[in-house]
């Protein structure tokens, strides 16, 4: 990739080149970061790759479309506004766009539609976040979606399923207990007995790190989600695997959305106790239910 005019974190240049090596962006990405101007400048950049009519070294930033794409100006490049008085998407438009992502480029040989702020303007649960979900399932070709958000966890998990998750800087890393924790509730998620879940769970009583915690299980399930779709996974494969060789898609989704909730019982001073009982039974409910 030519990186030139673009100053990336060393992770995001590192996993965007990861990206190239198959000469084809996917057709699902979700840019997710604290700070907006970063994802921005990380979505001009892939609508270029994306159009960019050279042989190599995409984008090359010299031909048309480069220049129109990086100007926001490339009629094949399109930021999906918010209709007049809506505060967020509709149904109606979603239709909408998935008819025009079937007609034919004007200019380039692919289509990118950019989806800012998704986090805020798909609204939970919401029919136009399902209507976008089939479209995002079945793809025409060589159209390209790409979502901005600050948090992934306000999308439904069908669409990050679906979509290749880069986080640009200002979030925070996960530092290694976090990740150690994680794998441990992942583990016990896989093991037979409660015990073992039950005693990873302890981890969450640190309330600082607790939210963290959650948030890398809630990215494992998304890989064994992402590989059941044949998508990329962004963690340990290993684990990963162990869970889509294990779980439906539905009891992943049910997972991570009960993730979700801990999170939030944790924001709002929960009984850690209590809590993690709770998570426990959920936990081995989910993976034991018809």
């Amino acid at each position: 990739m030519n990186f030139q005019g673009f100053n990336f974190d060393e992770n995001v240049r590192t996993y965007l080149q990861e990206l190239d090596s198959s000469k084809k962006l996917p057709h699902a990405l979700l840019i997710e970061g604290a700070d907006a101007q970063k994802a921005s400048e990380l979505a001009v950049f892939l609508s270029m790759y994306a159009v960019c009519s050279a042989e190599n070294g995409k984008p090359c930033g010299v031909c048309k479309n480069c220049q129109n794409a990086k100007s926001k100006a490339h009629a094949d490049v399109t930021y999906v506004e918010l209709e007049k008085d809506k505060k967020q998407y509709t149904v109606d438009q979603m239709r909408r766009i998935g008819r025009d992502a079937y007609i034919i480029p004007n200019e380039a040989d692919a289509k990118v539609y950019i989806f800012e702020q998704a986090d805020t303007r798909f609204a939970k649960q919401d029919v136009a976040q399902n209507a976008f979900l089939k479209l995002a399932e079945e793809p025409p070709r060589n159209v390209v979606f790409i979502l901005l958000c600050q948090s992934a966890q306000a999308l439904l998990p069908t669409i990050l399923s679906r979509f290749t998750i880069i986080r640009t800087g200002g979030e925070k890393q996960t530092d290694a207990d976090v990740a150690a924790a994680a794998e441990a509730i992942v583990g016990g998620i896989l093991d037979s007995r409660e015990y073992p879940l039950l005693k990873a769970l302890t981890a969450l009583g640190d309330k600082e790190k607790a939210p963290d915690i959650l948030e890398a299980v809630r990215r494992c399930l998304r890989d064994a989600l992402a590989i059941l779709s044949g998508g990329d996974t962004l963690g340990s494969r290993e684990q990963a695997n162990q869970l889509a060789g294990r779980l439906t898609r539905v009891k992943m989704i049910e997972m991570m959305e009960l993730c979700s909730d801990a999170a939030l019982k944790i924001k709002q001073n929960a009984n850690i106790n209590l809590l993690t009982t709770w998570l426990c039974g959920e936990f081995r409910r989910i993976i034991w239910q018809r």
